[in-house]
């Protein structure tokens, strides 16, 4: 399964990575050129729609984000995450969570890898505990994404087994 990056998801990027304009413009190109394979089919002929969509999904954003933690409070906040019924889809959250993670891995220059507790991450889907279903949600978003987890040292964990406490690494694969 592969996960396509939505105008949404760019737009979060951008306001947690707080390009300048010519940057996102850079990126933008990039993923049109390189990555087209990763956008939605409606806008994989359009340049000019996609690109405008972007903007829009950014213009709803007045604030930066300065906290993982406010980004997961938005992405739960807005419609993207919202089933029709009004609850929150779970998948979609962790999803946004990591295509983002993702996007910053392969975007910004130098960043190899994204570092958190795994408490917090679990914290930031709303858990305290893991479940065998959070696992098995971020284990297959992790592995469409093509991304990694490791303990400091390089050393290739899984979220099941490691302790609470330890600081994971999410690399590219």
């Amino acid at each position: 399964m592969k996960y396509l990056y939505t105008p949404y998801d760019i737009a979060v990027f951008f306001v947690v990575s707080d390009f300048t304009q010519s940057n996102e413009r850079a990126v933008i190109r990039d993923i049109w050129e390189n990555d087209k394979a990763s956008i939605p089919t409606k806008y994989r002929k359009d340049e000019i729609l996609f690109r405008r969509r972007i903007y829009f999904e950014l213009s709803k954003f007045d604030g930066s984000l300065d906290d993982l933690d406010e980004l997961n409070i938005l992405m739960r906040d807005t419609d993207h995450a919202l089933c029709i019924d009004g609850t929150i889809n779970e998948q979609c959250v962790i999803e946004s969570y990591f295509k983002i993670i993702k996007l910053e891995l392969t975007h910004i220059p130098n960043k190899d890898y994204c570092k958190i507790k795994l408490r917090r991450l679990l914290k930031a889907f709303g858990y305290k505990r893991r479940s065998a279903q959070l696992v098995g949600s971020i284990r297959r978003t992790l592995g469409a994404l093509k991304l990694k987890t490791h303990l400091r040292g390089y050393v290739p964990c899984d979220i099941a087994e490691i302790g609470i406490d330890d600081m994971v690494m999410i690399r590219l694969k």
